[in-house]
């Protein structure tokens, strides 16, 4: 259960920690790395309409970030929550990875981030398939599970 709950953790930081970098003031200074040859005017419509766009996938990163790490103390009872995050890392992490390099995007980021998300989809389900046989295996008594929430939210 500690590794689940440190994934958890640890996952919930990073993406919170990502999303961060989507605010508006440190993002206005990325738009060329994001998007390399981007040819909106800086500060002009498009440009801003693409940050404010942009800020908007920061605030769910930070939010999904905030909640895997308040689900971090009590993992038993978002399982559900891994397989989610496996999914999201295997649409919206892998393939969109993928789809940017095939459509000619500097491939440097996008491996790295590709990367990250066979981690994430890696050890998420290896712990959760972890703590699930171990459950199988201990006794299903009120004081066991006291005594397993009690261990993971140390």
């Amino acid at each position: 259960m500690r590794l689940l709950a440190w994934w958890f953790r640890i996952v919930g930081l990073v993406y919170m920690a990502l999303g961060v970098t989507f605010i508006p003031l440190l993002n206005t200074g990325r738009v060329d790395g994001l998007v390399p040859g981007f040819d909106a005017a800086r500060g002009g419509p498009a440009w801003n309409g693409f940050v404010d766009f942009t800020f908007m996938f920061g605030l769910e990163e930070i939010v999904l970030g905030a909640f895997l790490v308040f689900a971090s103390f009590r993992p038993r009872w978002w399982e559900s929550l891994v397989w989610l995050l496996v999914a999201l890392s295997v649409v919206r992490g892998v393939g969109h990875d993928v789809y940017m390099i095939a459509s000619a995007y500097s491939p440097g980021s996008y491996v790295a981030f590709a990367a990250f998300h066979l981690v994430l989809i890696t050890t998420g389900v290896l712990f959760l398939r972890r703590w699930q046989r171990r459950a199988r295996r201990a006794p299903a008594t009120p004081a066991a599970s006291a005594r397993s929430d009690a261990a993971t939210s140390r």
